[in-house]
């Protein structure tokens, strides 16, 4: 996962972590955890809802969220 351009990506659309986790039904400790890994504990349904809300296209997808 490029956290880098996850974290780009919120602050472009204003979104915080707080909110992104409402939308995955998890806690911000969680979230953090998850990204300490680079994200690979994140399940598809986690990475399908971040697509969403982070607005992204499947490229963008592909290249943020899963490389």
């Amino acid at each position: 996962m490029n956290k880098q351009g996850v974290t780009d990506r919120m602050h472009e659309l204003h979104i915080t972590v707080p909110m992104l986790c409402k939308e995955l039904g998890m806690n911000t400790s969680t979230y953090y955890r998850k990204m300490q890994k680079n994200g690979e504990d994140f399940s598809a349904v986690h990475l399908s809802i971040m697509k969403r809300v982070l607005k992204l296209n499947a490229d963008e997808a592909v290249s943020m969220l899963i490389e």
